[in-house]
């Protein structure tokens, strides 16, 4: 089935939001990865998200006991000059090196931005959405 016939456009981080709100399991591990790109030749401005989640049924003594995937996600936007740089904007301006922590980590090179994002539990995951909600709304807007 082809949901692009039918007007379907996943928003990929309402989607992990839609799925942590509705999960009884508490211990949802979630890992996302956002890197902009100007270095390739066919598509000089883009960007990649990577999105995974999983469920954890035990942790004990700071190790996963079971662990199971809910989600894997993975998109890839060839952008304009515009729209990345106003997506380089909202990282740069959210993220800076004192953000570098357990829960987010910041690469920058001369022609590549990474950040990654994890959250262990559901408090740590709504805060991710509560203080990133901009960039998160502005790359699910990417696709109409």
């Amino acid at each position: 089935m082809n949901f692009m016939n039918y007007g379907a456009n996943i928003k990929q981080f309402q989607l992990i939001k839609f799925i942590n709100e509705n999960c009884s399991d508490d211990h949802v591990i979630s890992k996302i990865s956002i890197v902009l790109r100007r270095d390739k030749i066919e598509a000089p401005y883009y960007m990649d998200t990577k999105i995974r989640l999983s469920s954890c049924i035990d942790r004990q003594d700071n190790g996963i006991v079971h662990a199971m995937d809910i989600l894997n996600h993975n998109r890839m936007h060839n952008l304009t000059e515009e729209k990345y740089n106003e997506i380089k904007s909202l990282i740069t301006d959210a993220f800076d090196d004192s953000h570098d922590s357990d829960q987010v980590k910041i690469f920058k090179e001369d022609k590549r931005l990474k950040i990654v994002l994890m959250s262990k539990n559901d408090d740590e995951f709504r805060n991710l959405f509560n203080n990133y909600q901009e960039l998160f709304d502005k790359i699910d807007n990417l696709i109409d």
